[in-house]
């Protein structure tokens, strides 16, 4: 495609984003309906991040990822969310704030495992950032408690009152939530390629549960290895991206882009 002056642009920052794939997500189904667009990804690195996300003028939207979600919510002028993974330029010039990450990660469960809704009922997440924020509230409706395990206790017990149901669990008892969670859902960088990696008690899960990792480089991370040693249901990183891109997509051109064909694309990027 040629770039103009006119040629709207679209990116994802965060510090880092070296690793986001989101550019070949994006750039796939910008192409796949021909439109006059490019998405590129641009580290953020700054002691005032709302100041710096409110002066990135030449972006027509945003996706915002780690540690930069409340900032981007503070940026907007208006957010639907305290954190946000999706901004909007509107036509007064301001920024709206969204996030996707909640219902992303609702629809990447429903792909994978169809009947959650019967099956998980008490859910540990581990981490208290933006994403796992997002994902609690989701949950939220469907389950009967949420517990939140953070290595910063004070981080969990914030993010636990922010869910209606939310409860916190300590970081050293994980073994005995692991035992009670009919879904665990891992949002730390634990376990990402070049971050350390934890022995997670996946052998004390129930037979039933199904475990969700977002982390998506690498792909088989030591928590879904276990899970799948183990027969368990297993999600990967993918689903999530995917589907909260997508939701960022359709909000950005009004257009649903096709899940699959960004899967076979991500799949082959990877490789």
């Amino acid at each position: 495609m040629s770039i103009t002056a006119a040629t709207k642009v679209y990116g994802v920052v965060g510090n880092p984003v070296s690793h986001s794939l989101s550019p070949v997500m994006h750039n796939g189904w910008i192409a796949d309906h021909s439109l006059d667009a490019v998405y590129v990804a641009l580290p953020l690195k700054s002691d005032d991040p709302v100041a710096a996300i409110k002066a990135l003028s030449g972006f027509a939207g945003l996706n915002v990822t780690v540690p930069h979600k409340e900032a981007a919510a503070k940026a907007a002028a208006r957010s639907e969310a305290v954190v946000a993974n999706v901004l909007r330029r509107e036509d007064d010039g301001t920024f709206s704030g969204f996030n996707t990450d909640g219902l992303g990660f609702l629809d990447s469960l429903a792909e994978a495992a169809p009947d959650w809704r019967t099956r998980a009922r008490r859910v540990l997440i581990l981490g208290a950032g933006g994403g796992a924020l997002g994902i609690g509230r989701a949950l939220s409706p469907f389950v009967d408690t949420i517990h939140f395990a953070n290595r910063t206790a004070e981080r969990a017990e914030k993010t636990a009152a922010a869910v209606p149901n939310g409860r916190t669990t300590r970081w050293d008892d994980l073994e005995r939530a692991f035992g009670h969670a009919d879904l665990i859902v891992q949002t730390t960088t634990l376990g990402m390629a070049d971050q350390p990696e934890m022995e997670w008690p996946v052998s004390l899960c129930r037979p039933n549960a199904i475990i969700a990792d977002i982390v998506y480089r690498p792909l088989e991370t030591p928590l879904l290895a276990a899970a799948r040693a183990r027969q368990l249901t297993a999600i990967d990183g993918l689903g999530m991206l995917i589907h909260q891109g997508a939701r960022s997509f359709e909000l950005w051109f009004g257009i649903k882009p096709d899940a699959a064909k960004a899967r076979q694309r991500l799949l082959a990027a990877l490789a």
